[in-house]
């Protein structure tokens, strides 16, 4: 016959302070928990909704990201016969050279702390290349004109880059580009960026070249043939698809969240010596009740249960606490700065259902591992022993 839960709540009640300190403990390791979770979901997410299989990422080779990608004209002039390459009405195949740089801005914070956000210079032929980008506020760049649209994201976080605004850019940071519209990249990476017209850009920074080619497939099953083509010994260069362009910038994430996970888990085990300490002083203060409620007829799985039933409930309701903070971060954008390109990604922290059981299951286990010793020590009380030392 097991004991009554009211039972339980009555002995965490009368060790007040043992117990608030080790719901404390396993409730900051659940935040944390859910937290790292969330951020690691989040830039998956972000990652995983730029780009298309159908397009074609062409860089120089031995380069980590766009950042460190130099292309002549002459090496893209080579790209003008890719396989399978899709062409527009005009029968030009649809390859958008691109120039990305950096450009410091201060973010929407008291502290205006200053953040490296990627400037991308593009043709009109990109809009076709990236059909997910589209104008949500205001209108395009007009090619030739000291005019930037703006990724949503990037609005949302950064100063001077709402419509209307003007913003210095430049080698020199001398020259002023009006801000003309905001976009929208399906919530993709690109939503981090400004776009602005290339030959513009590459003026205002002297460049002479471009660190990319975005090229239209026609269909992502050709993909494997055109990389091949683009590192074959016609073009000599490097090639990817952007799915996996992007699931490789996110390596650096994937080695945080694992340092992250180690010291979540040292974590984890002070929580777990938290609660046997905790579980251990009610043991030995209550040997005399245990004596008496083993007389009475209650067996010892019952009084191990009782135990390992009240670590839970510590536990149980820390992990709800810790997850209800967390809770309040939720939907919230963050960014995260990116080794390989060296500029700023946003991303959108979000607790998912998934998140949940994993930050439940870790406090049930946290629960489990820390009262099993004291509950088997409770179990095995001698009744006789115990009621002579009362």
């Amino acid at each position: 016959m097991p004991l009554p839960l009211y039972y339980n709540w009555r002995n965490l009640l009368r060790r007040r302070l043992s117990t608030a300190l080790t719901f404390a403990v396993v409730a900051v390791v659940v935040m944390v928990l859910a937290v790292l979770l969330s951020f690691a979901s989040g830039i998956r997410a972000s990652l995983a909704a730029t780009g298309s299989p159908r397009n074609l990422l062409v860089l120089k080779p031995g380069a980590t990201a766009e950042g460190t990608s130099i292309l002549w004209p002459e090496e893209v002039a080579r790209l003008a016969q890719v396989p399978h390459a899709e062409v527009d009405s005009s029968g030009r195949p649809l390859a958008s050279p691109e120039l990305c740089v950096q450009t410091s801005i201060p973010r929407r914070t008291p502290d205006r702390a200053i953040a490296n956000v990627a400037v991308r210079g593009v043709d009109d032929l990109a809009f076709e290349v990236h059909p997910e980008v589209r104008i949500m506020e205001g209108r395009s760049f007009a090619q030739g004109a000291m005019e930037i649209i703006v990724g949503r994201a990037a609005q949302e976080r950064y100063h001077d880059t709402s419509v209307g605004d003007e913003l210095q850019l430049g080698r020199l940071g001398n020259r002023l580009f009006k801000v003309v519209g905001v976009f929208e990249a399906s919530g993709g990476a690109l939503e981090s960026e400004i776009w602005a017209p290339r030959t513009i850009l590459s003026d205002a920074y002297t460049r002479r070249f471009v660190s990319s080619v975005a090229v239209r497939l026609t269909d992502s099953s050709h993909s494997r043939e055109a990389v091949d083509y683009v590192k074959g010994p016609t073009v000599q260069l490097e090639a990817k698809t952007e799915p996996d362009y992007y699931k490789d910038l996110s390596r650096t994430t994937r080695e945080i969240v694992a340092l992250t996970t180690v010291l979540v888990a040292i974590m984890a085990i002070g929580a777990v010596f938290a609660v046997a300490n905790t579980m251990f002083a009610a043991v030995d203060g209550r040997r005399r009740e245990i004596a008496m409620l083993r007389t009475i007829g209650f067996s010892r799985g019952a009084i191990m249960a009782a135990f390992l039933v009240e670590s839970v409930l510590i536990c149980g309701s820390a992990c709800l606490v810790g997850l209800g903070v967390s809770l309040l971060l939720s939907g919230s954008r963050q960014d995260f700065l990116s080794e390989a390109t060296w500029t700023v990604l946003a991303y959108e922290l979000r607790i998912s259902p998934a998140i949940l059981a994993a930050a439940l299951a870790a406090s049930v286990l946290v629960g489990v591992a820390g009262a099993l010793v004291p509950a088997v020590k409770g179990a095995r009380t001698r009744i006789i022993e115990a009621l002579r030392k009362a």
